[in-house]
């Protein structure tokens, strides 16, 4: 049996942006989502990320936290000034291991943490449960707009009634 076959099924459409400014990381992870189903992009640094996020957002982002410049920690800072935890799940993939690393990630706004090595059935159970809950707030931010304007409708109605009422 394919080990491919036995991992969470991934969101279907879902794309996915690597950020990692260690080439031979995003290719890994590249060729590993693609194999899995997953649409993906890349970034070498969390600037670059920014820019291509501002352009054009992923369902979901895999970002490193150790990169010169930006680091992946104030990468994601950066974007949840922008981005909510449900409209970009953002997965932090790091060596590090450290508890306050955890914590500061996931204050930072993190919506999961892996530790590298990464392993990839793991990876992708948590990106899929990451998707599947950004899908889940979507249709509940629908279905909350479409109760408000029933609800709006009614009240409208309601009133008219009311007034009409009142003149008789």
């Amino acid at each position: 049996m394919n080990p491919m076959q036995s991992w969470t099924a991934p969101v279907e459409g879902s794309r996915i942006l690597i950020v990692d400014d260690v080439e031979d990381n995003r290719i890994f992870l590249h060729r590993q989502l693609t194999r899995a189903g997953f649409k993906t992009s890349m970034a070498a640094s969390g600037i670059e990320a920014l820019a291509g996020i501002s352009a054009d957002p992923p369902d979901l982002v895999l970002l490193d936290w150790m990169m010169p410049n930006l680091s992946g920690l104030d990468t994601l800072r950066a974007m949840r000034e922008h981005y909510d935890l449900n409209q970009l799940p953002i997965i932090m993939c790091t060596a590090r291991d450290e508890e306050s690393s955890i914590v500061d990630a996931i204050e930072s706004g993190a919506n999961d943490y892996i530790q590298k090595p990464i392993k990839m059935p793991v990876l992708i159970a948590r990106m899929s449960a990451q998707l599947m809950r950004r899908a889940a707030m979507a249709a509940l931010d629908a279905a909350n707009l479409d109760l408000e304007k029933t609800l709006a409708e009614r009240t409208r109605a309601l009133l008219e009634t009311r007034l009409r009422g009142e003149k008789e």
